[in-house]
């Protein structure tokens, strides 16, 4: 037997010796062949990119990316009566870490989207909007930034799939963390069964960065790592397998540190681009190929893409304008923000009354025009008939009459601490100081009968040429 094959060999074995588990488990889960071991201990040869994934899998393990539970080994005749492993790397399982302020940040959004009917509010208004915007001579190209949890992005699709059938449609979407992705994939495999000529493109990379698929930040020493993902089959059942597939691989790139005032910052920058292999030749005109100058968006949504806290500065230069400079002639962006005027902010105003006020989009709106001096555009949303909408928090009781619960309170406490965008480390010191939270909250809800939020959107347009 080869020396290096023999030294893997034992590698192997002391490896599986340490955590508990079968050879073949190894072998299944490093390279999906559970004989691996046993045949390179009788002398067979393996590639090099076998061996790298072997030892990647080995590398993931030690640094915790994928738990194994493991029982010490046993004697052969032991081991038939007796699991000795079992490994977790299953979609639902892989977690990657992160700051605490980004952790905590991401339970609030959670319950905050599943409490409220932003969602559906949001995707409506966008739904309408399209119907008023062409297709290139391509397809239809959308952005959308940031990735949440699919609900916006999969009902906006169920609309925009049913204005054209038959036309080839790429979604490209700016996300964070593997969260973001797997949440939002789990939703939109859908579409691909119902709209087979769809291609969605993922990224972890910065908006200014996502909108063409390029490097700029010097934040990560790494190259990007670019996966073109074809999926075989035609059902939704057969994607959804393949897709879940992705996500071990891909949590060491999503991974999120803690930048410069606790943003977040991409591990190793990413783009995955997923699609049905039956229909790569029709799609072959409209999917991203690495520096791919060309991409030019039909429509962008940005949904609340900036905090309270960024400079215009930063708004302009690093949300704004990068993604008017991709917009295709008689393409258009739309932007929503909060209007800093409803309950879930008179909660926040009551407990923290130096809060800084919401730049409203008017001042947006403003500087924007001037950052586009030269340019031909028309802005939309100027008249608050237009520009604001409301939506509620759907899941809590009837007000009037009604004692409201810990539970009930709580949830709206977080909605508005979400909404508001209350740093993350004045949260948890009310919550510490007592139930004065909880008592402020209720006295808001009673007096407004419910919790509810406000809105405000405004959009851009390309002119054509």
């Amino acid at each position: 037997m080869d020396k290096d094959i023999a030294a893997l060999v034992e590698e192997v074995r002391g490896f599986c010796d340490r955590h508990g588990i079968a050879e073949s488990t190894f072998g299944r889960h490093a390279v999906n062949d559970g004989k691996l071991v046993s045949r390179m201990a009788n002398g067979s040869w393996i590639e090099e990119e076998t061996s790298r994934r072997m030892h990647d899998f080995m590398a993931r393990v030690d640094r915790g990316e994928v738990v194994l539970r493991g029982r010490p080994r046993r004697k052969k005749s032991d081991s038939s009566t007796e699991k000795m492993a079992e490994l977790i790397s299953r979609e639902s399982s892989v977690r990657t870490p992160g700051s605490f302020a980004f952790h905590e940040q991401r339970q609030r959004f959670h319950i905050f989207a599943n409490t409220t009917n932003e969602s559906w509010v949001v995707a409506d208004r966008v739904s309408a909007e399209l119907a008023d915007i062409s297709p290139g001579r391509d397809g239809f190209r959308l952005l959308y930034a940031p990735m949440d949890n699919g609900i916006i992005l999969t009902r906006t699709l169920r609309a925009l799939h049913a204005l054209h059938p038959d036309v080839p449609v790429l979604v490209a979407m700016k996300g964070r963390g593997l969260e973001d992705l797997r949440n939002t994939m789990g939703r939109l495999v859908d579409r691909l069964a119902e709209h087979p000529l769809s291609a969605f493109v993922m990224t972890n990379m910065y908006l200014r960065e996502a909108v063409d698929l390029t490097k700029r930040s010097e934040d990560s020493p790494e190259d990007v790592v670019w996966r073109d993902v074809a999926l075989n089959g035609n059902r939704t059942y057969d994607f959804q397998g393949q897709v879940a597939d992705l996500y071990g691989e891909l949590s060491r790139e999503w991974l999120i540190h803690q930048g410069a005032n606790s943003q977040p910052v991409y591990a190793v920058p990413s783009v995955v681009t997923v699609y049905r292999a039956d229909r790569a030749k029709a799609l072959r005109r409209i999917l991203p190929k690495p520096g791919d100058a060309a991409l030019r968006y039909n429509y962008a949504l940005l949904n609340h893409p900036y905090l309270h806290s960024h400079t215009m500065t930063f708004r302009l230069d690093h949300v704004l304008r990068p993604v008017f400079d991709r917009l295709a002639d008689g393409g258009r962006m739309t932007v929503i923000q909060g209007l800093g005027q409803d309950p879930a902010h008179e909660i926040i105003s009551c407990l923290w009354p130096d809060q800084a006020p919401v730049i409203s989009r008017y001042d947006v709106i403003r500087e924007f025009r001037r950052a586009l001096a030269g340019e031909e555009f028309s802005i939309s949303g100027l008249t608050d008939t237009h520009a604001l909408f409301r939506f509620d928090m759907h899941t809590l009781p009837v007000i009037e009459g009604q004692n409201l619960g810990t539970q009930s309170l709580s949830a709206a406490f977080n909605n508005a601490v979400y909404f508001a965008q209350v740093r993350e480390e004045l949260a948890q010191e009310v919550i510490h100081e007592g139930r004065q939270y909880l008592q402020v909250t209720e006295d808001v809800l009673r007096k407004h009968g419910g919790l509810w939020f406000v809105n405000e959107a405004f959009s851009v347009t390309r002119k054509a040429a």
